[in-house]
């Protein structure tokens, strides 16, 4: 009787720790949520972009080029202002761990892919290209 009472403990341990591990687990961030956050919150942004951040940008002759920016001159950004759709368009390219976030002007000029990744299921700005004339 002893023996069956102590393996039942056993297997009642053993399930509840299972059910604990898989609930320990957290879900991936929702990139809707982060991305309100992400533009509405100056703190939260800095928290979410990594640096040193590497970027591509047009240089003075108009070649894309590498640079790599640090945290100290990082300017916050606001991609989602509803005053820029009277010269700007912006389409998301989601993947799985990848979105793209595309700024193409209306006859501006302005042309950039913002990338965002996920990490540790967080949403991170890895990463933008700008080619903006």
């Amino acid at each position: 009787m002893k023996k069956c009472f102590f393996i039942v403990f056993v297997f009642a341990i053993s399930l509840n720790s299972a059910v604990y591990a898989q609930n320990t687990k957290t879900a991936p961030e929702n990139f809707n949520d982060f991305f309100k956050q992400f533009n509405s919150d100056k703190k939260f942004q800095v928290t979410r972009v990594i640096f040193p951040l590497k970027y591509r940008s047009n240089n003075d002759d108009f070649e894309l080029t590498d640079y790599t920016m640090t945290q100290e001159k990082y300017k916050t950004l606001n991609l989602n202002n509803k005053a820029d759709e009277k010269y700007l368009k912006r389409t998301l390219s989601v993947k799985k761990n990848k979105v793209t976030l595309q700024q193409r002007g209306l006859d501006n000029g302005i042309y950039i892919d913002y990338i965002f990744e996920l990490k540790d299921n967080k949403w991170f700005l890895k990463t933008w290209v700008d080619q903006s004339t």
